[in-house]
């Protein structure tokens, strides 16, 4: 009776939940659709890039996980992305495209695809199409959305800066002395207003034929700048060409003298080992007469002298045999080889005037460094100068900022400068941040994306105030002044350059007090057969081993 009396509300009350649940169902149902749909429309938010002009930098914000990629006009597209994990961090700091890659397959993880790779350091820091959880889930790279990869792949150019930011940071226009305005006047250049529409991946500098060459087709005074010194580059090759060509000839000359030397001396030396043997037998008879005690002893003695120096006159007339051929050898190879030496003297200054002449049309990178108080100077990937620098003030730190001249002005006599800033350097600022979390928050709350946000622009104070400490040598600003095509970049910061700086490699500057895992869990490797982007302009480089000869710098006159 008693049991009767509980089991009927309890089965009232089942079955009254089971008609709410009835009843809602409609309701529940409709609410998941909504979520669906609102999954589904986060999974399209990324707008389809659209950018007025070429990519002149992008911007990746590694605690909102987006990235911006800016044109000339300071025109955005923006889209997620999902940088490196924990231990495997994609360091804040700044790179430049490397290289370019359609189908790219990663070295160190089990050939996994990279679809629309874009290198920004040798040990394997790049850009590429991934899956985007909503995290940094990565080994260092930074993946993109497949779709905004593609179309980002054909607007970027190896050579164009890739800012990596703890903040989500916009550049900002910047006008200051320090920043160099060319002294080279543009000619006829066209009204800003005339300029030419941009396509795409239309633009000649897109291959990697010529990657760092800048795009001012928009500007004619200025591109027949650029054209003139193509024309004066072009004219130094054939020199180049004939120098390479006699200094290939003459060395394979000294190479054959030098075996046919070789082979001399080989006998030569068989030749002095017998005669050397043959003297000191000699010697040792010489010896035993003098020393002799009993008249047997001594004829045996004389006996074996005789023998000994017929044996050493046989020996040292080969010896002379040995010896005139080789003096002949050795008096050749001397020869070739002050024809070598000569050749290498012609084809090195005449390489040297060639790619002079070709550096001319790329932009300038300026780096100027508070911790080693030195300024460098790079072009083209390759290392033009490094001289000590005056800073203002050294013992405050100067920040790390990125100048950029992204375009031309007042017709083409004039440029406009960027900033735009890597952010703050100390792990204390990481307390809040949902990224690098310290394994006590939630997965539910490690996965969960922040609500997007506009870029805050770079503090324009901070960023003047950087350049206010810093005195350029005159010489250099001058210098630089001659040719300052877009993208020519100024990056001032408290670090010094990055071990990941090196062969085939612009200015990499990584942020001390920032999570390095990317790179510390990666080798750095050489650039493989780097020099194939330059083979229709740097034919002068020796094609057997890959290597660039010995050259006078951009800046050689200083």
């Amino acid at each position: 009776m008693f049991s009767q009396s509980i089991s009927r509300p309890i089965a009232s009350f089942a079955l009254a939940a089971a008609l709410s649940l009835v009843a809602f169902a409609p309701a529940m149902a409709q609410d998941s659709r909504k979520s669906h749909i609102k999954r589904e429309a986060a999974k399209r938010e990324e707008p389809a890039p659209a950018l007025t002009g070429p990519a002149v930098m992008a911007v990746v914000s590694i605690r909102e996980q987006r990235v911006s990629v800016y044109d000339a006009n300071g025109n955005a597209v923006r889209a997620r992305v999902s940088s490196g994990q924990t231990d495997y961090e994609t360091p804040v700091g700044i790179y430049s495209i490397l290289q370019k890659n359609r189908e790219h397959y990663s070295n160190l993880y089990d050939d996994a695809s990279m679809p629309f790779m874009q290198r920004l350091t040798w040990s394997g820091i790049a850009l590429h199409a991934g899956q985007l959880p909503g995290y940094p889930a990565s080994h260092g790279c930074v993946r993109l959305p497949h779709s905004y990869a593609e179309s980002i792949f054909d607007q970027s150019k190896i050579g164009m800066r890739v800012i990596v930011a703890r903040n989500n940071v916009a550049p900002v226009a910047i006008s200051h002395s320090l920043l160099v305005k060319p002294t080279t006047p543009a000619g006829s250049a066209r009204p800003v207003t005339t300029q030419i529409a941009y396509e795409p991946g239309a633009e000649p500098q897109a291959t990697d034929a010529s990657p760092f060459e800048p795009d001012v087709r928009a500007w004619p005074g200025r591109q027949a700048q650029l054209e003139a010194l193509r024309a004066a580059a072009a004219e130094k090759m054939p020199a180049a060409e004939a120098a390479t060509a006699r200094f290939d000839e003459v060395k394979k000359v000294e190479k054959a003298k030098a075996a046919e030397r070789a082979k001399t001396a080989k006998a030569l030396k068989r030749a002095e080992s017998a005669k050397k043997a043959a003297d000191e037998r000699v010697s040792r008879a010489a010896r035993r007469i003098a020393e002799s005690k009993t008249e047997k002893v001594r004829k045996s003695a004389e006996q074996e002298s005789v023998k000994a120096v017929a044996d050493a006159a046989k020996a040292n007339e080969k010896y002379l045999a040995a010896k005139a051929p080789d003096d002949a050898a050795a008096a050749a190879l001397a020869q070739a080889s002050q024809e070598s030496a000569t050749a290498e003297a012609a084809k090195t200054a005449a390489v040297s005037v060639a790619q002079e002449a070709k550096r001319k049309t790329f932009p300038v990178s300026i780096f100027v460094s508070l911790k080693t108080q030195r300024l460098y100077v790079r072009q083209g990937n390759e290392p033009v100068l490094d001289v000590p620098v005056t800073i203002s003030e050294p013992e405050k730190p100067l920040g790390t900022f990125v100048y950029t001249a992204v375009d031309y002005t007042s017709d083409g006599n004039d440029v406009r400068w960027t900033a735009v800033s890597t952010g703050p350097r100390s792990m204390d600022s990481y307390e809040d941040d949902d990224y690098y979390d310290d394994g006590y928050r939630s997965e539910r709350k490690r996965r969960s994306t922040k609500k997007d946000s506009l870029p805050t622009p770079t503090d324009l104070a901070a960023a003047t105030a950087a350049l206010d400490r810093i005195t350029l040598p005159a010489d250099v600003k001058a210098r630089a002044a001659e040719y300052v095509w877009p993208g020519t970049s100024l990056i001032v910061s408290d670090e010094g350059l990055s071990k990941e700086t090196g062969k085939a490699t612009d200015f990499v500057v990584l942020i001390s007090g920032e999570p390095q895992g990317g790179i510390k869990k990666r080798p750095r490797q050489p650039p493989p057969d780097y020099y194939r982007y330059y083979d229709d302009d740097y034919y002068y480089y020796d094609r057997r081993s890959r290597r660039a000869p010995r050259y006078t710098p951009f800046f050689s006159f200083w």
